[in-house]
């Protein structure tokens, strides 16, 4: 399948890119199991190709809201790049800045969603990323904490009178 699609790109896939306009998105849904991707570049030679056409492209991660659950972001895979500023704006992003850069890509009409967007990614942090580095230890300290706290940990644990009650020596 892998090997298909990268035989695929220039002539088939090519084809089938003149039928979109240029304010088109196109959306690609990907297997939810990444690691069918991390032994083989088929994903990244995609995206390469994708770029080469001129196209802008980013990557969505859908999580089910159904879950109704608390969530935490963490992209992973930090210990692989070698520079970390190219990183830094996504890891906690300031909304004045998105606010700007939509305002300047976009039709001015767009100005009142921007800035609901804006804040609501100020308001609920909820675009803001752990940087996952297993090679250090208090990174790995800090997700687990981050968690704890998310999940409320230990909130409901009952206090105990000893821990509060003076040494009788």
């Amino acid at each position: 399948m892998t090997m298909h699609l990268e035989d695929s790109l220039d002539d088939w896939f090519d084809e089938q890119l003149e039928n979109y306009l240029d304010d088109d998105y196109l959306v690609f849904d990907c297997p939810g199991q990444i690691e069918l991707f991390t032994h083989v570049p088929v994903l990244r030679n995609f995206v390469e190709h994708l770029k080469r056409k001129i196209f802008n492209v980013c990557a969505v991660y859908l999580l089910d809201s159904r879950l109704e659950l608390p969530h935490i972001n963490i992209l992973s895979k930090m210990d692989l790049i070698s520079n970390k500023k190219d990183v830094e704006e996504y890891l906690d992003p300031n909304a004045q800045v998105l606010l700007s850069q939509l305002n300047r890509q976009m039709a001015p009409w767009f100005g009142k969603l921007n800035k609901c967007l804006a804040e609501l990614v100020d308001d609920y942090s909820m675009v803001n990323f752990i940087p996952l580095d297993l090679r250090k230890e208090s990174i790995i300290q800090y997700v687990l904490s981050s968690i704890g706290t998310c999940i409320q940990y230990g909130e409901d644990a009952d206090v105990k009178v000893r821990d509060f009650e003076e040494d009788e020596d």
